[in-house]
Protein backbone atom coordinates (compact mmCIF):
# COMPACT_ATOMS: atom_id res chain seq x y z
CA UNK A 1 0.00 0.00 0.00
CA UNK A 2 1.49 3.52 -0.98
CA UNK A 3 1.50 6.29 1.63
CA UNK A 4 -0.89 9.16 1.37
CA UNK A 5 0.45 12.79 1.27
CA UNK A 6 -0.02 13.24 5.21
CA UNK A 7 1.37 9.48 5.47
CA UNK A 8 -1.09 7.53 6.38
CA UNK A 9 -2.25 4.36 3.81
CA UNK A 10 -5.49 4.18 2.56
CA UNK A 11 -7.45 0.51 4.05
CA UNK A 12 -10.71 0.56 3.54
CA UNK A 13 -11.92 1.82 0.09
CA UNK A 14 -15.44 3.49 -0.08
CA UNK A 15 -17.44 0.47 -1.10
CA UNK A 16 -16.06 -1.18 2.49
CA UNK A 17 -16.97 1.98 4.21
CA UNK A 18 -20.36 2.47 2.84
CA UNK A 19 -21.26 -1.20 3.25
CA UNK A 20 -19.90 -1.34 6.79
CA UNK A 21 -21.72 2.05 7.54
CA UNK A 22 -24.90 1.63 5.96
CA UNK A 23 -25.42 -1.84 7.32
CA UNK A 24 -24.42 -0.14 11.06
CA UNK A 25 -27.79 2.33 9.94
CA UNK A 26 -29.95 -0.77 9.48
CA UNK A 27 -28.84 -2.53 12.02
CA UNK A 28 -29.85 0.48 14.40
CA UNK A 29 -33.21 0.89 12.95
CA UNK A 30 -34.58 -2.30 12.79
CA UNK A 31 -33.28 -3.25 16.70
CA UNK A 32 -35.25 0.30 17.50
CA UNK A 33 -37.94 -0.36 15.13
CA UNK A 34 -38.83 -3.73 15.68
CA UNK A 35 -42.47 -3.96 15.19
CA UNK A 36 -42.46 -6.03 12.09
CA UNK A 37 -43.66 -3.10 10.05
CA UNK A 38 -43.10 -2.68 6.29
CA UNK A 39 -39.99 -0.02 7.48
CA UNK A 40 -38.36 -2.73 9.87
CA UNK A 41 -38.95 -5.65 6.96
CA UNK A 42 -37.55 -2.84 3.86
CA UNK A 43 -34.49 -2.19 6.64
CA UNK A 44 -34.19 -5.93 7.00
CA UNK A 45 -34.41 -6.94 3.40
CA UNK A 46 -31.85 -3.92 2.52
CA UNK A 47 -29.46 -5.33 5.34
CA UNK A 48 -29.78 -8.43 3.71
CA UNK A 49 -29.26 -6.79 0.23
CA UNK A 50 -26.12 -4.89 1.78
CA UNK A 51 -24.02 -7.81 3.09
CA UNK A 52 -24.49 -10.03 0.06
CA UNK A 53 -23.09 -6.83 -2.09
CA UNK A 54 -20.34 -6.92 0.50
CA UNK A 55 -19.77 -10.39 0.31
CA UNK A 56 -19.25 -9.82 -3.68
CA UNK A 57 -17.46 -6.94 -3.23
CA UNK A 58 -14.50 -8.91 -1.50
CA UNK A 59 -15.09 -11.92 -4.41
CA UNK A 60 -13.87 -8.84 -6.82
CA UNK A 61 -11.27 -6.97 -4.79
CA UNK A 62 -8.09 -7.53 -3.28
CA UNK A 63 -6.81 -5.93 -0.37
CA UNK A 64 -7.95 -5.74 3.31
CA UNK A 65 -11.51 -5.66 1.68
CA UNK A 66 -11.31 -8.34 -0.10
CA UNK A 67 -11.40 -12.41 0.29
CA UNK A 68 -7.94 -13.81 1.23
CA UNK A 69 -7.44 -11.01 4.16
CA UNK A 70 -11.34 -11.86 5.24
CA UNK A 71 -10.16 -15.33 5.90
CA UNK A 72 -10.11 -16.35 9.57
CA UNK A 73 -7.46 -18.86 11.06
CA UNK A 74 -7.93 -20.78 14.02
CA UNK A 75 -4.03 -20.98 14.28
CA UNK A 76 -3.71 -16.60 13.33
CA UNK A 77 -6.27 -15.82 16.28
CA UNK A 78 -4.79 -18.42 19.17
CA UNK A 79 -1.66 -16.48 18.17
CA UNK A 80 -3.28 -13.07 18.59
CA UNK A 81 -4.60 -14.23 21.69
CA UNK A 82 -1.28 -15.07 23.00
CA UNK A 83 0.67 -12.59 21.62
CA UNK A 84 -0.75 -9.60 23.37
CA UNK A 85 -2.59 -7.85 20.63
CA UNK A 86 -0.07 -6.73 18.03
CA UNK A 87 -1.76 -3.94 15.72
CA UNK A 88 -3.38 -4.83 11.96
CA UNK A 89 -3.33 -2.71 9.31
CA UNK A 90 -6.71 -4.67 8.21
CA UNK A 91 -8.99 -6.34 10.53
CA UNK A 92 -7.06 -8.25 13.44
CA UNK A 93 -8.12 -12.41 13.89
CA UNK A 94 -11.43 -11.74 16.24
CA UNK A 95 -12.19 -8.78 14.36
CA UNK A 96 -12.33 -11.31 11.16
CA UNK A 97 -14.46 -13.61 13.16
CA UNK A 98 -17.01 -10.76 14.15
CA UNK A 99 -17.45 -9.73 10.66
CA UNK A 100 -18.30 -13.13 9.65
CA UNK A 101 -20.53 -13.33 13.13
CA UNK A 102 -22.54 -10.33 12.58
CA UNK A 103 -23.00 -11.24 8.67
CA UNK A 104 -24.20 -14.59 9.75
CA UNK A 105 -26.47 -12.99 11.94
CA UNK A 106 -27.95 -10.30 9.30
CA UNK A 107 -28.72 -13.17 6.90
CA UNK A 108 -30.30 -15.34 9.29
CA UNK A 109 -32.70 -12.27 10.72
CA UNK A 110 -33.38 -11.89 7.06
CA UNK A 111 -34.43 -15.51 6.72
CA UNK A 112 -36.40 -16.01 9.46
CA UNK A 113 -38.00 -12.53 8.68
CA UNK A 114 -39.22 -13.63 5.53
CA UNK A 115 -40.13 -17.02 6.94
CA UNK A 116 -42.61 -15.45 9.58
CA UNK A 117 -44.23 -14.19 6.76
CA UNK A 118 -44.73 -16.81 4.34
CA UNK A 119 -48.24 -18.96 4.94
CA UNK A 120 -46.77 -22.31 5.57
CA UNK A 121 -44.97 -20.81 8.58
CA UNK A 122 -47.51 -17.81 9.83
CA UNK A 123 -48.64 -18.60 13.35
CA UNK A 124 -45.25 -21.08 14.42
CA UNK A 125 -44.05 -19.00 17.18
CA UNK A 126 -40.63 -21.06 16.64
CA UNK A 127 -39.55 -19.11 13.37
CA UNK A 128 -40.62 -15.56 15.35
CA UNK A 129 -38.75 -16.82 18.08
CA UNK A 130 -35.81 -17.90 16.68
CA UNK A 131 -35.86 -14.15 14.81
CA UNK A 132 -36.25 -12.60 17.90
CA UNK A 133 -32.86 -14.94 19.44
CA UNK A 134 -31.31 -14.07 16.27
CA UNK A 135 -31.65 -10.51 17.15
CA UNK A 136 -31.06 -10.92 20.85
CA UNK A 137 -27.46 -12.33 19.67
CA UNK A 138 -26.91 -9.99 17.10
CA UNK A 139 -26.86 -7.05 19.65
CA UNK A 140 -25.14 -8.94 22.38
CA UNK A 141 -22.19 -8.76 19.20
CA UNK A 142 -22.81 -5.36 18.27
CA UNK A 143 -22.22 -4.08 21.50
CA UNK A 144 -18.79 -6.59 22.22
CA UNK A 145 -17.97 -5.36 18.45
CA UNK A 146 -18.38 -2.00 19.83
CA UNK A 147 -16.72 -2.61 23.13
CA UNK A 148 -13.68 -4.40 20.94
CA UNK A 149 -12.96 -1.43 18.50
CA UNK A 150 -13.25 0.76 21.68
CA UNK A 151 -10.46 -1.50 23.69
CA UNK A 152 -8.60 -1.61 20.40
CA UNK A 153 -8.01 2.20 19.60
CA UNK A 154 -7.22 2.74 23.16
CA UNK A 155 -4.78 -0.13 23.06
CA UNK A 156 -3.24 0.90 19.46
CA UNK A 157 -3.49 4.39 20.44
CA UNK A 158 -5.48 4.94 16.85
CA UNK A 159 -9.28 6.05 15.95
CA UNK A 160 -10.23 2.91 14.68
CA UNK A 161 -14.15 4.28 13.71
CA UNK A 162 -12.45 7.46 12.12
CA UNK A 163 -10.61 4.89 10.16
CA UNK A 164 -13.56 3.42 9.08
CA UNK A 165 -15.04 6.57 8.49
CA UNK A 166 -11.50 8.04 5.96
CA UNK A 167 -10.34 4.57 5.29
CA UNK A 168 -7.06 5.51 6.22
CA UNK A 169 -4.40 4.24 8.38
CA UNK A 170 -1.02 4.66 9.99
CA UNK A 171 1.17 2.56 8.30
CA UNK A 172 2.14 -0.49 10.17
CA UNK A 173 6.44 0.71 10.40
CA UNK A 174 4.90 3.95 12.38
CA UNK A 175 2.57 2.01 14.55
CA UNK A 176 5.28 -0.13 15.46
CA UNK A 177 7.39 3.06 17.10
CA UNK A 178 4.80 4.82 18.52
CA UNK A 179 4.56 0.96 20.74
CA UNK A 180 8.41 1.37 21.25
CA UNK A 181 7.90 4.64 22.78
CA UNK A 182 5.27 3.48 25.55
Amino acid sequence: MSALPDGHVRVWDRVVRLCHWGLAALVVLDLVRDDGDWWHRLAGYVAVGVVVVRCLWAALHRGPGGWRALTPSIGDTLTYLRGGAPRALGHNPLGLWMVWLLWLLVLLLGLTGWMSRLDAFWGDERVHDLHAWLADTLMVSVALHVGGVAVMSWRWRENLPAAMLSGRKRPQAEARAERGRK
